[in-house]
């Protein structure tokens, strides 16, 4: 196989050495819990009548069956803070997996990509929602939105937390070159 291709082995490799080298930490754990979070808290935005029952159940009321147009816009202004707080802590949870791990100093950050993982998560989810009898595709969309937020995560990293990850630029790492520059 050509090394520009995806090989399999080469990535469960750089994935079992990047889980050694943080098992210690807790950074793993969280961002594999906010792939799995993320599609629910995708699914309240779309459905914010649950968040409002969820309060309910939380505060030991019983769960309405209808919903005023207050109450609804309510839910959604929660639901969406719930998600932005949610994309926050994950993309915050991938930047410090990166830098426990320090796997490549030349490159890219994100080695071992974990959009790979993150998408195996959402295939996961999406045959449980078709077990279930809710095949449709907004359900089969929401499933995959962990994958949009683990390559938002990798870029950022790439990008924004490249020196964050390995420190400034004193030799860990040649200097980005600015398009300006």
């Amino acid at each position: 196989m050509n090394s520009t291709g995806f090989n399999p082995q080469r990535y469960a490799a750089e994935v079992q050495v990047a889980y050694v080298r943080a098992w210690r930490s807790a950074w793993p754990y969280i961002v594999a819990l906010g792939w799995v979070l993320f599609p629910f808290a995708v699914s309240t935005v779309l459905h914010p009548s649950d968040m409002i029952r969820v309060q309910a159940k939380l505060q030991g009321l019983d769960r309405p069956h209808l919903f005023t147009h207050q109450q609804l816009v309510s839910g959604e202004i929660q639901a969406l803070f719930t998600l932005g707080v949610l994309a926050l802590v994950q993309i915050v949870a991938t930047t410090l997996f990166y830098r426990r791990v320090r796997m490549s100093q030349s490159g890219p950050v994100a080695v071992p990509t974990l959009w790979v993982l993150a998408a195996l998560t959402g295939i996961i989810g999406d045959i449980a929602w078709i077990a279930a009898g809710q095949s449709d595709l907004p359900g089969m969309i929401v499933g995959g939105s962990s994958v949009v937020l683990t390559v938002l995560a990798e870029w950022v990293v790439n990008g924004l937390g490249r020196d964050f990850v390995f420190g400034t630029a004193t030799g860990a790492h040649p200097p980005i070159q600015q398009p300006w520059q």
